[in-house]
């Protein structure tokens, strides 16, 4: 009854957050589209001298051609698969009716912005474990209802143990979301796309999670947001790894939590070293890896940016200065949306 009841709230936290961030993208796709051609108005025509009729012999052919549309990317489909056990359909009330799968700014971003030899189908289902995974058979990035309802109780104990609020609950599940669909996201462009890997793909996969949350930018978060989303995601590595390492645990093709910890602790100073310097100080990064960092950052970006961008759609493909002229439009919303130091 308790964890219905978290569930609840929560689902009710999402939904206006959800509304917000989805209208907030419904008013960009509107001002980016052009505008509705005037309807044309019925007029008698006059006569037209004998000279006049016959067409111009200087017009431009060009100008009567219409100019061809840029082919857009590959889109996701996605769907929210009842479960069998009843202590799940709470779980499958609440992604469902919030939509969660496409309200998750990384992968709304991603869809449609590649070309892919077949859509990414992102799934919600049971399970019968706590998952999330890529299924290369089908194309399916599956996120096990199991593993949603652990997040909703990981988010809950940690708010109630610092004295958060649903907000706060609502902040950890998301960006554990945001990042774990980015991760499996990974693997299914790495299978569809037949991108090469000289290292661990789990390793690498991660890499891209953090990397396309550092680089895709929004009016509607400030690089803080950003920090903390993958801050509060590294946290779940924390949580997850109590230690007791055997065998298997060094056999298994992820890294140990505490690693994946570090590493991603790594690229979010290695970003910029000015700005997340308070990772080191504070001790969530020792000084002799942060060293490091900066060139591991810069060196992860650079490459994954050069394996995807051949595979970005022609309708989304810029310039370097287009591309920095959009970088620096959103910052500068970003500074505009950014609360002021005072009551106004």
């Amino acid at each position: 009854m308790v964890q219905k009841i978290i569930i609840g709230v929560l689902a009710a936290a999402l939904i206006a957050v959800c509304s917000i961030w989805g209208y907030s993208t419904w008013q960009k796709k509107q001002a980016a589209a052009p505008a509705p051609a005037a309807a044309p108005v019925a007029a008698v025509e006059p006569a037209k001298p004998v000279d006049a009729a016959l067409p111009a012999e200087t017009a431009p052919v060009a100008a009567e051609a219409a100019v061809e549309e840029k082919a857009d990317g590959t889109h996701f489909t996605y769907k929210y698969v009842s479960p069998r056990s009843p202590q799940l359909l709470s779980i499958y009330n609440m992604a469902s009716e919030i939509d969660v799968l496409r309200n998750l700014p990384e992968v709304n971003q991603l869809d449609g912005w590649l070309t892919l030899p077949r859509p990414i189908n992102f799934i919600t289902a049971e399970c019968g474990t706590i998952n999330a995974f890529y299924a290369r058979d089908k194309g399916d990035v599956v996120l096990c209802y199991e593993m949603l309802d652990m997040l909703v109780r990981q988010g809950a104990a940690i708010a109630q143990a610092n004295g958060g609020s649903t907000r706060d609950q609502l902040k950890y599940l998301m960006a554990n979301l945001r990042f774990l669909m980015l991760h499996e996201t990974g693997h299914a462009l790495v299978d569809m796309l037949d991108l090469p890997q000289t290292g661990r793909e789990e390793d690498a996969v991660d890499q891209l999670a953090t990397t396309l949350m550092l680089s895709f930018v929004s009016a509607d978060e400030s690089e803080g947001d950003i920090a903390q989303n993958l801050q509060l995601a590294s946290n779940f590595f924390l949580l997850t790894d109590d230690g007791n390492h055997d065998m298997a645990t060094y056999a298994d093709e992820h890294s140990v939590g505490a690693q994946r910890f570090f590493n991603l602790q790594c690229m979010i100073y290695g970003h910029d070293p000015g700005k997340y310097l308070r990772i080191v100080t504070s001790g969530r990064l020792p000084e002799a890896r942060a060293l490091r960092c900066e060139d591991e950052s810069k060196q992860i970006t650079r490459n994954w940016m050069r394996l995807i961008e051949p595979n970005i759609a022609p309708k989304h493909r810029m310039t370097r200065e287009e591309e920095q002229a959009k970088i620096d439009q959103i910052k500068q919303k970003q500074v505009e949306n950014a609360p002021a130091p005072y009551v106004r």
